[in-house]
């Protein structure tokens, strides 16, 4: 079911989105556009969308800065003040409108206090003029500043709406001309050892072909090295064609879990696929995400190394933490983002939406999700050298480890200094 976002959290302040009135829920997010540290304005939308319960603007958890509204003059004082106070009004006519079930139930985790005690925060702020002037893109992101000092979600956060209501903005093909491939390596990068670096999970049909023909070249390899050191997020179908390589029995992965009524409206996020199965657990549906064998080959047995940083967030977190949890893989870098509530816009007004969690993904074990947190590595080391360790645990020596590592060079920086979930 290509085209369901599930984590696709790291799309930045700005990114314009379209909402329906109706509003949306996404799931992690397959967007690509980082919003952990506030440095990228490049955006990602599937080419797909989902088959269930959702539309277009559902699909995308935010689809990156558009080029005319990063460049746009800044608002005029009167303008900005009009613009943001609408878009608080909206906040508090929702929380009014839906107390009952609905807009309550679509947050998870964020209960209507919260959601008043946001709202009077933002209004304190705009009447001190905090929002009077700046783009529309400046003023989400001091709202989402805002926000997240009331409340910390490596999700939650003000952005822009389309105002057409056509859909994200994006370039041809889908994604922005900046963005990164999405897969930005994968090869057979020693002997045995098969190696692939993602940039976003999209679940377009380019970056799925792209999995199982690296798959397919490396089936007998004795080692499969994941670099998730930027990835921003995204959906499930990767992981999905993955799986089947790396485990010979059906094993049950993360716990995904959203409030009854939200799945009364809308059924689940990522719909019906053979991974997940859901039931009802009290208030909450709770989905089960397990990896189905396929074929057997030599990669049943094969060591797995995860490359993690502080930049892998989302989907990349879902990927790590289901390969962890069942002891398949080693994992090798530094605490993940902390990004993991999964949620999807609803609208404010012309101008802003807000990107509202909810749900929560968490380890079966423990019951324990890494919102904030993150996941943390078996082999914590400098995120730049995790290649070159997971090379040497494959057995390959120092110096080619080293040589290898310096021909990989990923496109975005594989740390951050900022992120919004801690």
């Amino acid at each position: 079911m290509p085209g369901n976002l599930l984590h696709r959290s790291w799309e930045i302040s700005s990114t314009p989105v379209a909402v329906g009135a109706g509003g949306a829920e996404k799931v992690y997010g397959r967007n690509a556009a980082i919003d952990v540290d506030e440095k990228s304005d490049t955006p990602v939308v599937p080419e797909k969308l989902p088959n269930k319960g959702f539309g277009p603007a559902e699909a995308v958890e935010g689809s990156g800065v558009a080029k005319g509204n990063a460049d746009e003059s800044p608002a005029s004082r009167t303008q900005s003040r009009i613009n943001v106070s609408m878009g608080l009004e909206g906040v508090r006519q929702r929380a009014r409108e839906d107390k009952r079930a609905r807009f309550t139930s679509l947050l998870h985790h964020v209960t209507l206090s919260l959601l008043m005690e946001s709202f009077y925060a933002l209004r304190k702020n705009a009447a001190a003029g905090r929002y009077d002037n700046g783009t529309r893109g400046e003023l989400a992101k001091l709202m989402t500043e805002d926000l997240l000092a009331v409340h910390k979600d490596g999700h939650l956060k003000v952005m822009l709406a389309d105002p057409a209501n056509t859909g994200p903005r994006h370039g041809a093909g889908g994604l922005e001309s900046k963005f990164p491939p999405l897969i930005q390596s994968a090869k057979t990068i020693a002997p045995g050892v098969g190696y692939i670096r993602f940039s976003a999970f999209l679940g377009t049909d380019e970056e799925l072909a792209g999995v199982r023909q690296w798959l397919a070249q490396n089936r007998d390899a004795k080692t499969l090295i994941f670099d998730l050191r930027n990835h921003h997020g995204g959906g499930i179908e990767e992981q999905d064609e993955i799986f089947p390589y790396l485990y010979s029995a059906k094993t049950p992965l993360v716990r995904m879990a959203i409030a009854k009524a939200v799945y009364d409206q809308r059924g689940f996020p990522l719909g019906d696929r053979p991974t997940m199965q859901v039931a009802s657990e009290g208030d909450r549906m709770v989905a089960t995400h397990s990896a189905l064998p396929g074929e057997a080959t030599p990669l049943r047995r094969a060591k797995i190394y995860l490359l993690v940083s502080n930049r892998s967030a989302s989907a990349a977190e879902h990927f790590a933490l289901a390969l962890k949890s069942t002891g398949r893989a080693t994992l090798i870098g530094e605490p993940t983002a902390g990004a993991n509530h999964f949620g999807g816009p609803r609208p404010l007004n012309d101008h802003f939406a807000v990107w509202m969690p909810i749900g929560r993904t968490y380890d079966i074990k423990t019951g324990r999700d890494w919102e904030g947190d993150g996941i943390a590595p078996d082999i914590q080391v400098d995120p730049k050298l995790a290649l070159v360790t997971a090379l040497e645990k494959a057995g390959v020596s120092h110096d080619e480890a080293v040589k290898l590592d310096a021909a990989e060079v990923p496109a975005e920086p594989v740390h951050s200094d900022k992120l919004r979930a801690r």
